[in-house]
């Protein structure tokens, strides 16, 4: 085989191949070709190929080689006696069928002619010529595509019998066999287009038609693609489609989102639809998509609701759609939809209604959201049982709701009653509803009971009494005979219900009653462990000798000597300190009595800012004298009084009154 190109010349041989330049008239090199295992470079035709004119391509067997010729540097040519140019490999590798040619096609691509290793195993013929276009590397290559060529007797022919060549500037490729001569160019974009439809590659088709556009527009592709998915049951791969090819198209989306009403998958595409302002698609649209949640998807329809504007559809109309579809299965999710919608509608009594049936807690911000407090009177009830502490926050908002018309609707549940007026009383210190509150706590609250009597006075005292005494209540009813000044009954109580001395001993030191302690003792006189407890606990407050002198001198009590030791030390105590006490007031009345003397006869300073008031005059007389307690002097004499208030003798009506005519204080 020999290849021409202007100075240069290559051949083949036995050895290899040969590159001569015939500027120089010399060899540049043989590139000596590896002998392949159990074959013959002499039975195969070396493919040489001038790419331009300092590159040589070169396939031989399965072999390929790319060589570049370059020019030596001058130090190079100078002191060694060498060609002016160099044969350079810059590529060799190799492939997994035979080489019949090879052509350039752009950089670092080439246009390779095979015939395959393999042959046919039942009778041993040969297979179809490939024609690939490989992208090569250093010692690899990249198989970019490759295609079988039908030509007429292949199976007979070898790979001799074919070969490859090519017109570079007008990009064409001629493919030759003994029968055929095939003409091949590089595909257009509109042909890699149209042969990437027809074997259902519209993804690859469509990034195509975006890079480099041509006869075919991306929407036209997307259809057949989208039929293409649709028919393969991708639902969700045809919805995204409809996305990126339709974008804000409302034509083009209203015409092709009927292709998912045929196949019930409207829900594929649902999340997909525009809903912008710019794009609004016609509200039959959103509503077949909702009509078909409603019969296969409850739950998505009610997503749905939740998520979309309720401007994109006909709220009513969904509504009827839910009531004609209405079932008990599917209760929950249809009755928040109607909620919801009913809301968009403004018809808030309804939703409220619905939000109750659910037990639903979007009630609570149904209600703040759209200040609905005129219309819940009748659902106060339902409300607490949905949740007492968001209803008793709610009800107990300011201004909101009157507390008479709360407590009118709580009336047949008290237990909820309670809860409410425990919470208003918190906030709400009127006591207008303690009156109610005293059979609540006896009823739900004892432990509230006894702090709340002794707090408030804004109750009937005789009916609580009675309440406490149906259900014996005895602390409870000590505090509330003590109010009523029953305090011997209260006693009575406490030593013989309660049982309790030292709670008896803590009353009668409150209410300081001589009876009470006289009803104590003799109640205590029979009770040897109650004398020691009653001496040790009357000490300060009566005198030991009451007690002790009702004990009968046969009685036996424990702890009496200890108990009358320490009696009598505390009443002694009790007895100096009031001596102390007593000494300590007389003192102080002297010393605070001698101290007002003092005082009193202190002289008053008179300044020109001074002034009588009555006459308004200010005191200018130098000869004025201060009086006080109403003496007086001849001339303008000045009466002072303990007031401080001024006035010219002359002017008083009454000289010889004692106190202030301003303030009536006295001098």
């Amino acid at each position: 085989s020999m290849a021409w190109n202007n100075q240069f010349v290559a051949w083949s041989s036995a050895l290899g191949v040969r590159v001569f330049d015939l500027s120089e008239r010399c060899s540049l090199g043989l590139i000596r070709w590896e002998q392949p295992k159990s074959l013959s470079l002499s039975d195969f035709r070396c493919n040489l190929r001038w790419s331009n004119s300092t590159t040589l391509l070169i396939g031989w067997v399965d072999t390929i080689r790319i060589c570049v010729i370059r020019k030596r540097n001058s130090i190079e040519v100078s002191t060694r006696d060498l060609p002016g140019f160099i044969v350079d490999p810059v590529s060799t590798f190799q492939t997994d069928f035979f080489v019949c040619g090879l052509a350039p096609l752009e950089a670092n691509q080439l246009v390779v002619l095979g015939v395959p290793k393999e042959r046919e195993l039942e009778n041993n013929k040969s297979l179809r010529p490939i024609l690939s276009v490989l992208l090569y590397k250093t010692c690899d290559y990249v198989e970019v595509c490759t295609d079988s060529l039908s030509l007429r007797g292949y199976q007979e022919f070898q790979c001799n019998d074919y070969s490859l060549d090519c017109l570079i500037e007008e990009n064409q490729y001629f493919i030759v066999s003994p029968k055929d001569i095939v003409v091949a160019t590089p595909y257009e974009h509109d042909d890699r287009i149209q042969w990437l439809i027809e074997h259902g590659r519209f993804e690859q088709a469509m990034d195509v038609i975006s890079v480099h556009g041509g006869r075919y527009s991306l929407v036209s592709v997307a259809r057949l693609y989208l039929d293409h998915l649709l028919t393969l049951g991708l639902y969700e791969d045809a919805a995204k489609l409809c996305l990126r090819a339709f974008g804000n198209d409302k034509l083009l989306w209203e015409e092709e989102v009927y292709k998912f009403v045929k196949v019930q998958q409207l829900r594929a595409v649902s999340m997909y639809l525009p809903r912008s302002i710019d794009c609004k698609l016609n509200p039959h649209v959103y509503e077949m998509v909702l009509y078909e949640y409603l019969k296969l998807e409850p739950p998505g329809f009610l997503a749905l609701i939740k998520e979309w504007h309720p401007s994109l559809y006909n709220t009513s109309a969904v509504i009827n759609a839910i009531q004609d579809h209405y079932n008990e299965k599917d209760k929950a999710v249809l009755l928040e939809s109607l909620a919801i919608l009913y809301s968009h509608e403004e018809k808030y009594e309804k939703a409220l209604a619905m939000y109750l049936k659910l037990q639903h807690e979007d009630v609570f911000a149904l209600i703040k959201k759209h200040n609905l407090y005129s219309v819940i009177h009748r659902m106060i009830v339902a409300l607490m049982q949905l949740d007492t502490d968001k209803a008793i926050a709610m009800l107990l908002e300011k201004d909101k709701m009157s507390p008479d018309v709360v407590v009118a609707q709580l009336q047949a549940r008290e237990d909820f009653l309670y809860l409410y007026l425990d919470a208003l009383d918190r906030m709400d210190p009127s006591g207008r509803f303690h009156w109610k509150m005293v059979g609540l706590y006896a009823k739900y609250a004892r432990e509230k009971l006894l702090p709340f009597l002794k707090r408030s006075n804004k109750y009937p005292i005789q009916e609580a009494y009675d309440v406490c005494k149906a259900k014996l209540f005895y602390p409870e009813m000590v505090y509330l005979l003590g109010r009523m000044g029953n305090t011997r009954e209260a006693l009575s109580i406490l030593l013989h219900k309660l049982e309790n001395v030292q709670l008896g001993i803590e009353f009668c030191k409150e209410n300081d009653d001589m009876d009470l302690w006289n009803d104590l003792i003799n109640e205590s006189l029979d009770k040897p462990h109650v004398m020691t407890k009653l001496l040790d606990g009357i000490a300060g407050y009566i005198n030991p000798e009451l007690l002790v002198s009702k004990i009968r001198l046969s009685q036996k009590i424990p702890g009496l000597k200890k108990s009358l030791i320490k009696t009598l030390k505390d009443y002694s105590l009790q007895v100096t300190i009031q001596d102390g006490c007593n000494q300590i007031l007389v003192t102080d009345y002297f010393n605070l009595h001698e101290k007002l003397y003092k005082t009193r006869q202190k002289p008053l300073l008179i300044s020109n800012d001074f002034y009588c008031c009555i006459c308004r005059r200010s005191f200018l007389a130098k000869e004025s004298t201060f009086y006080n307690n109403s003496q007086s002097n001849e001339g303008q004499d000045i009466v002072a009084f303990n007031c401080r208030h001024l006035f010219h003798e002359n002017c008083l009506p009454d000289k010889s009154a004692e106190f202030c005519t301003i303030c009536k204080s006295s001098k």
